[in-house]
């Protein structure tokens, strides 16, 4: 280690012109410059229900979320197996239900940009509709836990 120290203090007071020459880099020509070229690409319009969907998936799910964490703690139990495991802790609970929404939302948006609108928009009314029967499950759950 004493020798490594050694030769490497001995090369900086050496080289010091070494190290400042490499150091320093001068710009190209400009007549070596590459030439640049633009692409704009056109923003895809969404229809005007898409977003709304996006909105409405994740105000159900926040309210999934709120109800389901409501009925537990009220004695219910979680009906959906993939998720019961996970009723009891609320930060895993609301990782599942964002990432969830943010899947759904995803998938959507990529068949949008894949040209497959009709199916983008399929998706999320099918998923906003999935989870409004989930919703109103769990208002009726909590109702009766009154």
């Amino acid at each position: 280690m004493k020798h490594i120290l050694s030769a490497s203090l001995l090369a900086l007071i050496l080289f010091p012109t070494t190290v400042r020459a490499q150091s320093r880099i001068e710009p190209p020509p400009p007549e070596a410059a590459a030439p640049t070229i633009q692409v704009f690409a056109e923003p895809i319009a969404r229809p005007s229900m898409l977003a709304p969907l996006y909105v409405s998936l994740a105000s159900l799910q926040a309210y999934d979320g709120y109800s389901t964490l409501r009925g537990v703690n009220n004695g219910a139990q979680e009906a959906n197996a993939l998720v019961s495991a996970f009723a009891g802790k609320p930060a895993a609970f609301w990782a599942i239900k964002g990432g969830s929404s943010a899947l759904s939302i995803y998938m959507a948006e990529k068949l949008w940009r894949r040209h497959r609108r009709a199916e983008a928009i399929a998706t999320m009314v099918i998923a906003n509709g999935v989870m409004g029967v989930i919703a109103a499950r769990n208002t009726a759950v909590l109702r009766s836990q009154r």
